[in-house]
C-alpha cells in the first residue's frame, strides 16, 4: 500500500512533464514494488531524452540486478563510471557482479578503486581481502585432484548397482584324436645292444698270410 501511494504521487508528477527527469524516481518506486518490467521500460524511455542522467542509469542497473541479468547490469554501471568515475554505488555493484561471475581479479580492481574514493568503507575492505584470498589460493596439483576424485567416486558415492553378467558356456574340449597303432615290426623290435656296428666297412678284410 505504501508503495502504491508513492507510485501514484510520483506518476502524477511525471505526467506533468513526461520528458523531464521525474522518470527516475518513479522507476525506482516501481523497482521497490517489484514491478521491474515497468521500471526498466520507463528508464529506457527517459534515458532517450537524458542519456547522461547518472541516477537513471543507477536505477536501471539495480532493476537489472533484481532481474538477475548481470551482464546487462554490468554494462549499465560501467556507463555510470563513464559519467562519474568515482561513483561509489557503481563501483560496489560492479565488484559484486565480478565476484558472482567468478572474476576475482576484476573484483579486486573495483574494490581497490572504491577504497581510494571511500577509505573508511569497512565492507569494501573486507570484500577486497576475500577477493585477494581467492586470487592467491594455489591450484590443486593434478595428483591431489585425482585422489579426491577417487575418494568421491569410491568412498563417498553409493555403491553402484550390480550389473548382471552373462556367462556363456564354453563347449567342452575335444579329446585328442587317437594315434594309429604302429606296426608290430617297429614296436616289438629287440632292444638288446648290437654286437657289431650297424654300418658296413668300406673295404673287405685282407686274406690271412
Amino acid at each position: 500500500m505504501a508503495y502504491s501511494s508513492e507510485i501514484d504521487k510520483l506518476r502524477a508528477r511525471y505526467n506533468e512533464n513526461p520528458k523531464g527527469r521525474n522518470f527516475a524516481p518513479l522507476a525506482d518506486a516501481y523497482r521497490k514494488a517489484r514491478q521491474l518490467d515497468e521500471a526498466i521500460a520507463l528508464c529506457h524511455e527517459g534515458l532517450q531524452y537524458h542519456p547522461d542522467y547518472v541516477s537513471a542509469h543507477i536505477v536501471l542497473g539495480r532493476c537489472l540486478i533484481d532481474k538477475k541479468d548481470d551482464p546487462a547490469a554490468d554494462a549499465s554501471f560501467r556507463r555510470v563510471l563513464e559519467l562519474d568515475p568515482e561513483n561509489i554505488i557503481a563501483l560496489k555493484m560492479l565488484s559484486d557482479i565480478a565476484i558472482r561471475s567468478g572474476r576475482p581479479h576484476e573484483a579486486v580492481d573495483w574494490l581497490t578503486r572504491l577504497l581510494q574514493v571511500d577509505p573508511m568503507n569497512g565492507e569494501a575492505a573486507e570484500a577486497l581481502s576475500v577477493a585477494r584470498g581467492q586470487l592467491s589460493a594455489p591450484p590443486l596439483p593434478a595428483s591431489v585432484e585425482v585422489e579426491q576424485a577417487e575418494s568421491v567416486s569410491f568412498e563417498g558415492a553409493p555403491a553402484a548397482p550390480a550389473v548382471p553378467v552373462t556367462v556363456t558356456e564354453m563347449p567342452a574340449a575335444r579329446a585328442p584324436a587317437a594315434q594309429p597303432t604302429p606296426p608290430p615290426a617297429i614296436t616289438e623290435a629287440p632292444t638288446e645292444a648290437l654286437e657289431q656296428p650297424d654300418f658296413a666297412l668300406s673295404a673287405p678284410p685282407a686274406p690271412p698270410a
